[in-house]
């Protein structure tokens, strides 16, 4: 069993169920969504806030390269929780797709700290 067909098996035994909404379509698939922790944000444009002034928790995502996502667009739905995909790219082995990965926000109404005071 080669890698490609390994991390796909993984993604449909162990990844939890999502929803992607791209406009008026639904398709439901496996992913894996975790937090992003301290150390990552260094490596997506990170930046350092006070407590409570800012939402910035990001979130990554794993998934199957068959699922076309869009930046800004794309909506992921897991246990009754929404994101919003930021960025987006598919990971290549000998030029074939192996898995898609993604840096996703919270999907939600903008809270008053959302913005930045002029």
């Amino acid at each position: 069993m080669g890698i490609i067909s390994t991390v796909g098996e993984t993604i449909k035994r162990y990844g939890c169920k999502i929803n992607v909404l791209s406009g008026e379509d639904s398709i439901a698939s496996r992913a894996f969504i975790e937090p992003l922790r301290y150390k990552n944000k260094v490596y997506v444009g990170g930046e350092y806030h006070y407590l409570g002034k800012r939402r910035s928790e990001k979130y990554l995502y794993i998934g199957p390269p068959d699922l076309k996502l869009e930046e800004n667009t794309s909506v992921i739905e897991m246990q009754n929780k929404k994101y919003i995909v930021k960025r987006c790219e598919i990971y290549y082995v000998n030029d074939c797709p192996v898995y898609v990965w993604a840096i996703l926000l919270q999907y939600g109404k903008a809270l008053e700290d959302d913005y930045e005071s002029n």
